[in-house]
């Protein structure tokens, strides 16, 4: 279990602006509670960043980064305003979003969450570069092309949510959201379907029903349909951030879902979801059990993909399946959220 991360949204709102613009190195900041290294800050042009109480001791490139949204600079002489007349005199290395947009800052705030919990106590600032690389990363990843539905990506987290072994779904989770099947491990494939509305239609590859070999599927199925009132993307991903403490876990999280959202980042926020009709429509599929195109296919055809209505289809839970699994057991849901 992950120990409570601060909400960084909620430190910088906080927050006001410095009183006064005397340059690069003048803002108001609050300590990350239980990361005392680090703190949010606001600059005086109401922009978020991160100060971080690096190492200069240690050896390490000082060279700074500027990119479209960020700019990290190392050795800032910066005026800390922590009070109304409160002021501290520090050198920090400074992460700092450079665009005035609410959605922006909050999208960096909450990237800064696995950044933070990956630093150590005073790093170097080669230990900050190599964390804001995988920062930067996500920045760039607003620009690509979405690689998969909304939808599709919250019922993924939604699953990763409830699961018992959020850290096991992470590890098995898809590099890229093109592959194959949504989580596997060893000869373990699991995908997870969502249907909008109240038909339980879903769109296979033969290859995920039917695949070469000795690979065991099971398919996650779930409705739900949009609600103004329901669950985003966000606080999917806040609930399994409450469940995982591994650094590298939660960079992953972050990395698969800026990947597979790409320019459409803003959903996080915005698009949401009925949960309590995906919970009590989650069933587990063994795909052998699905109808099928017939197989083998002519040598001539590939790439086959079909729908399957299986709002009729009644077969026996596969808890044979499930429990043969250290992946698919990992699935099963751990707690209503």
């Amino acid at each position: 279990m992950s120990r409570s991360f601060p909400d960084l949204v909620q430190l910088f709102d906080h927050l006001s602006a410095p009183s006064a613009n005397l340059g690069l190195g003048r803002f108001c900041a609050q300590p990350i509670p239980g990361y005392t290294g680090c703190a949010i800050g606001k600059d005086a042009s109401g922009n978020p960043v991160l100060l971080i109480q690096a190492d200069n001791a240690l050896p390490g490139t000082a060279a700074p980064l500027v990119l479209e949204h960020l700019c990290v600079i190392h050795l800032v002489n910066c005026r800390i305003q922590t009070g109304e007349n409160a002021e501290q005199r520090r050198t920090l290395s400074v992460i700092r979003c450079t665009v005035t947009d609410r959605a922006i800052h909050e999208y960096f705030l909450r990237c800064l969450h696995p950044i933070v919990v990956s630093l150590r106590q005073s790093p170097s600032r080669d230990q900050i570069s190599e964390a804001v690389r995988k920062l930067v990363d996500l920045f760039r990843r607003m620009a690509d092309i979405p690689r998969k539905t909304v939808v599709g990506l919250w019922a993924e987290l939604l699953l990763i949510a409830r699961s018992s072994d959020p850290a096991c779904l992470l590890t098995a989770w898809h590099a890229i959201p093109e592959e194959k099947f949504d989580f596997a491990y060893g000869i373990d494939r699991l995908e997870v379907k969502a249907a909008l509305g109240g038909l339980r239609q879903h769109h296979f590859a033969l290859e995920q029903l039917r695949p070469i070999g000795q690979v065991r599927v099971l398919i996650a199925s779930l409705l739900t349909e949009r609600s103004e009132g329901g669950t985003n993307l966000n606080e999917l991903v806040d609930s399994i951030r409450a469940r995982v403490a591994n650094p590298d876990h939660l960079i992953r999280l972050d990395s698969v879902v800026a990947q597979t959202l790409g320019q459409d980042w803003r959903a996080m926020q915005h698009t949401r979801f009925d949960l309590q009709q995906a919970i009590h429509s989650l069933r587990f599929i063994d795909a052998t059990t699905i109808p099928s195109v017939t197989i083998p296919t002519p040598p001539e055809v590939s790439a086959v993909h079909f729908r399957v209505d299986l709002t009729q289809h009644s077969t026996p839970s596969p808890n044979t399946l499930i429990q043969g699994s250290g992946m698919f057991r990992a699935a099963s849901p751990h707690f209503e959220l």
